[in-house]
């Protein structure tokens, strides 16, 4: 079964007392057998499986301020990091001109209508949105569904993080800092974005896929995209490497006066995670 054929929907039609089983692999790479047996006399019987197996189901994953990114004791597992923007502009090098589409998850569920994305690579970029620096009046939240952008661990000359940002409206996926430029007292650390780490070296070929343990025991999945090994969900982690919780900052006022690390989900609403 290949991966863009994994886990669509499929009828089997069988006698009563029959038994079929079928070998299939979840989205982390897991094969296991699923079992359909008609013994109740039914025409047809439904088995539902899910795409990550044993790993933790993603949707959006959590949005970090910069300095969670900064923080000495590590947002990342042992041996992995968050990317440089050199080291996603190398994944742009390597993908092309076709890079929006086959980063992009296919389909409408987590991308507005309608979507050209086809994700041949694997990468699942969703549109996961973002919070803003400042103490919104309105909410904070924005572009859920047509916005994403993952932080770089390096700042431009004017202090702002870099990330790598798409934005549906426009088409355009580019490695660029946040900028504002304004003198409203913003600080583009304190936007809230998503987080890609990178593998410090790996043993994967282009296309193949492994596994992720965060600090806080979820597995994620990866994929090995040219020569650099990232995780293929957003991640959700709630932990530093040495143990230490990341504060869960909900409050607008007390997010936009942050000096350290943080994390929300979008909304304020765990269930986007």
């Amino acid at each position: 079964m290949d991966k863009d054929n994994q886990f669509r929907s499929c009828s089997f039609y069988m006698q009563a007392d029959d038994v079929c089983h079928i070998r299939v692999k979840d989205l982390v790479g897991a094969g296991f057998t699923v079992e359909l047996n008609d013994a109740d006399g039914t025409a047809e019987d439904e088995t539902e499986v899910t795409p990550y197996g044993s790993g933790t189901p993603i949707k959006y994953g959590a949005l970090y301020n910069w300095y969670a990114v900064d923080d000495v004791r590590n947002i990342c597992a042992d041996g992995w990091h968050v990317p440089t923007s050199s080291e996603f502009n190398n994944l742009l090098t390597y993908i092309g001109v076709s890079a929006k589409e086959t980063l992009r998850e296919s389909g409408t569920v987590y991308w507005s209508n309608p979507n050209t994305g086809t994700n041949t690579l694997g990468f699942n970029m969703r549109g996961s949105g973002g919070r803003y620096d400042k103490n919104e009046t309105d909410s904070p939240f924005f572009g859920l569904r047509e916005f994403c952008y993952f932080f770089c661990t390096n700042l431009d000359g004017n202090s702002n993080p870099y990330t790598l940002q798409y934005y549906k409206e426009d088409d355009i996926l580019n490695v660029i800092a946040i900028d504002y430029s304004g003198s409203d007292g913003d600080d583009t650390k304190n936007c809230g974005a998503s987080i890609r780490p990178v593998k410090d070296s790996t043993t994967l070929t282009h296309g193949q896929t492994g596994t992720y343990t965060g600090n806080d025991g979820k597995v994620y999945r990866t994929i090995c995209i040219g020569t650099q090994e990232i995780l293929a969900d957003n991640l959700a982690e709630t932990k530093y490497r040495d143990g230490s919780d990341i504060p869960e900052v909900t409050d607008n006022a007390a997010w936009a006066a942050l000096t350290t690390g943080a994390y929300c989900s979008y909304d304020n609403d765990n269930n986007n995670v």
